[in-house]
C-alpha cells in the first residue's frame, strides 16, 4: 500500500493586511516555512536571522513563488 501526501493547500488570504515577524528565518526549518506559509496567506514579512547570506537566499526563494 502506497502512501502519498496530500496535496500543498493553497492561500486563502487568511494574513491579508497583516504584517509578520519571523525569526531565525535563514534555511529550511520552521522559521523559513513559517515566513513562507504567511506570505501565501497575503501577509507582509519580515524575516531576521543571525545568517545574512542565508537569510537572504532564504528571502529569495519567498519572492520567486
Amino acid at each position: 500500500m502506497s502512501k502519498t501526501a496530500p496535496p500543498y493547500p493553497s492561500g486563502r488570504g487568511l494574513l491579508d493586511g497583516k504584517t509578520v515577524i519571523v525569526t531565525a528565518a535563514a534555511g529550511t526549518g520552521i522559521g523559513f516555512w513559517t515566513a513562507r506559509r504567511c506570505v501565501e496567506e497575503g501577509a507582509e514579512v519580515m524575516m531576521s536571522d543571525l545568517h545574512e547570506r542565508r537569510l537572504g537566499e532564504s528571502a529569495e526563494k519567498i519572492e520567486e513563488q
